[in-house]
């Protein structure tokens, strides 16, 4: 990223992750700016990666996908024997994120299917991976908050020096 984002910024962002569609006019509106400006910060925010694209949000349940586990896989720690794992996540549509993390696992998988039937065929496919050693899976009972977009606007937190004391 070439430049720092100043609070108008901000507010874009915000308002076109609550709506991807709102136009540049709209926006100007809110924010006090006119048009072609939002359009400006817009291209730039694009062009320097803030904004890495535009998605639709679909209801899981339209699409019978209303099942939601969180996963945590371990697999042995050669890097070779990561590989298999982490092609076959890039390339499973159930798996909507996954993590590479430190301490008892490897990876950290959200994933979401139609059924326990579903899932279960989902485990063992992930289970039978070369490298794969074992798997803990936590189905959800009901979603209380899940993000609709992938990043979450704060305001940043001034960083303090504290003085350590002996």
């Amino acid at each position: 990223m070439t430049g720092e984002l100043d609070a108008v910024d901000r507010e874009i962002l915000r308002i076109l992750q609550a709506d991807g569609r709102a136009t540049h006019a709209a926006i100007a509106k809110t924010v006090g700016l006119t048009g072609p400006s939002v359009y400006s910060r817009v291209r730039r925010m694009e062009r320097d990666g803030v904004i890495r694209g535009y998605t639709t949000l679909i209801d899981p349940q339209a699409l019978n996908q209303g099942l939601v586990a969180h996963m945590r896989v371990v697999t042995r720690a050669d890097a070779d024997e990561q590989q298999p794992f982490e092609t076959f996540v890039h390339g499973e549509p159930q798996v909507l994120e996954c993590h590479d993390v430190d301490g008892e696992d490897s990876y950290v998988l959200k994933v979401r299917t139609g059924s326990p039937q579903t899932l279960r065929l989902l485990l063992a496919r992930i289970r039978a991976i070369p490298g794969v050693t074992r798997t803990v899976t936590s189905i959800a009972l009901e979603t209380i908050k899940e993000p609709t977009a992938s990043a979450h606007l704060t305001a940043p937190q001034p960083v303090r020096n504290q003085e350590v004391r002996p």
